[in-house]
């Protein structure tokens, strides 16, 4: 199989992806999916399509260093536009404009690939997954420029795809598209696709047979729901040149989606956490954590000595910072690798656990470790159960009687307290048996001004708004201007959604007195909502 490439072939495979981009983008205006975005806009779906493919070729090209003539002018002739004026810049000698035009079109929510994800879902087709299969084949064209092959689009690519892979989910099937896995395998293989040129040097029709590709390669149907007798079917009308590029394809892509499924919810659960904003330290901490359980389960498998584990946890950070989110997806994540039996999520603090006569805190206790039994008990606050100056608190029989339940159930139950870090580091003290069971330590650090940004575009966009640049600004530097106390009390992305929620109020405010409402008015949040 062939695993060096003329830049001539790679620019052939570039434009054959590309044009397959256009293809699909023409979908989106043929069938009105389009309209609203380009009234929004001001940009048809061909110059959105240039600009995202030439943002992300240039975002690439500054995260691997590779900023030089060949691959810029590489990134500008492999769209229908150079929306960027890359050539221009270049040619200049400047692109700073040019790489912070990209930088932020990156930050604001992918619409194609949104309009992508509404078109598969009232349709039942899988559009999304080929438009991102183009794109990334066009990525790693980039990336062997020159026989080079970057390692460095192996990491890019899997940032991307963590920000993007929500969007790349088929909710009218079980399964996805595209995933992880698929993504890994192809970067892994030394070999870029040529499906598109191998087709033509077939001899086949390429618009006949460019679905077809796609369809097998992928081993899911992109456009219809398939069972495994149609996708045999498929696999022999698949040219020769295919069949060679892909053996055994269709056998081996069966066997792929069984084992695809049997993980779903697993990478479902692991997506989620990694498409959170920001969290760095604690999706490093998850993932480790992961990883050691796979790996005892090997070892286990193969009859080897097992160190004993702890799943308890303690979780450090100020409030809303994301601790009982991410404890609800510990919880499933502990289902799926066989450490819990249910992966429910039974949250409480010291009013659900302390009681005010002697003796009865410890049913109380009882009660709550029972309906938690089987998934993770989340404890907010935990520090509260452990007051200073207080030794006839009932909060230390709640302590003791928890610490003795969690030995009793050790084998179907988690606990998870969560509280400010020196606060809980003085919990962990008021009793000698806290110290031995919890040894996981994950900090939630305050998100910063860039990363509230994220999180407050990421809800108006689920939502159906946008913000024009202005708000935004405003937004921003109004977090500046904050001080640690305010700060404090703003609550991290509680503190945004609060936000959010005003804007949206304003916005009412505003547009109710029009005497008609566009689609544009209903959705754009201005610089005139963000008011006190």
């Amino acid at each position: 199989m062939q695993k060096s490439y003329t830049n001539q072939q790679l620019k052939r495979i570039a434009g054959d992806n590309y044009q397959l981009l256009s293809e699909y983008c023409a979908l989106l205006t043929a069938e009105g999916y389009f309209s609203k975005a380009e009234e929004i806009l001001c940009l048809s779906v061909e110059e959105v399509l240039d600009l995202y493919v030439q943002s992300l070729l240039v975002q690439f090209l500054v995260f691997g260093k590779r900023l030089n003539a060949e691959e810029v002018f590489f990134a500008a002739g492999v769209t229908g536009q150079d929306m960027l004026g890359l050539k221009e810049a270049w040619e200049a000698g400047d692109m700073t404009g040019a790489v912070t035009r990209a930088e932020r079109f990156l930050e604001t929510p992918p619409i194609l690939l949104q309009l992508f994800g509404l078109r598969d879902q009232e349709k039942e087709k899988g559009v999304t997954g080929l438009f991102f299969d183009s794109l990334l084949n066009i990525m790693i064209c980039s990336a062997y420029l020159n026989q080079v092959r970057d390692g460095q689009i192996s990491k890019f690519i899997s940032l991307y795809f963590d920000k993007v892979s929500v969007f790349l989910e088929n909710r009218q099937e079980a399964s996805r598209t595209v995933d992880g896995k698929y993504i890994f395998k192809k970067l892994c293989s030394g070999s870029l696709s040529e499906g598109c040129a191998l087709l033509r040097e077939a001899g086949e029709d390429f618009a006949s047979y460019k679905r077809k590709y796609f369809y097998y390669r992928q081993g899911v149907s992109a456009f219809a729901a398939a069972d495994a007798v149609q996708e045999q079917q498929m696999a022999e009308e698949v040219p020769e040149a295919l069949s060679e590029l892909l053996p055994d394809a269709a056998e081996a892509a069966v066997a792929e989606r069984k084992e695809k499924e049997a993980g779903e919810e697993l990478s479902r659960l692991t997506g989620e956490l990694e498409r959170m904003v920001g969290l760095r330290e604690v999706k490093d901490e998850i993932r480790t954590l992961v990883n050691l359980i796979k790996v005892k389960r090997l070892r286990e498998q193969y009859g080897l000595p097992q160190m004993n584990m702890s799943y308890h946890m303690v979780f450090t950070g100020s409030p809303g910072t994301g601790k009982t989110t991410v404890a609800r997806l510990v919880a499933g994540i502990y289902r799926e690798l066989g450490i819990l039996s249910k992966g429910t999520l039974t949250e409480t603090d010291r009013s659900g656990l302390v009681a005010g006569y002697v003796g009865q805190t410890a049913l109380k206790v009882k009660e709550v470790v029972e309906r938690a039994l089987g998934g993770v008990l989340f404890i907010d606050e935990a520090y509260a159960l452990a007051p200073e100056n207080a030794s006839n608190d009932f909060g230390a029989e709640a302590v003791d009687t928890l610490v003795k339940l969690m030995e009793d159930h050790r084998d179907d139950l988690v606990v998870i307290v969560a509280g400010y870090t020196e606060e809980m580091q003085r919990f962990l003290k008021a009793n000698t048996g806290l110290h031995s069971r919890f040894n996981k330590f994950i900090t939630f650090s305050d998100y910063t001004d860039k990363e509230l940004l994220l999180i407050l575009d990421s809800m108006a966009s689920e939502m159906g708004f946008c913000l024009t640049e202005a708000a935004r600004n405003k937004i921003a530097e109004r977090l500046t201007g904050m001080s640690a106390r305010e700060r404090k009390s703003f609550g991290n992305a509680r503190g945004i959604r609060n936000l959010f929620e005003r804007l949206v109020s304003n916005q009412a405010n505003r547009i109710i007195g029009y005497t008609s409402q566009s689609v544009k008015d209903i959705t754009v949040i201005t610089e005139e909502d963000v008011v006190q």
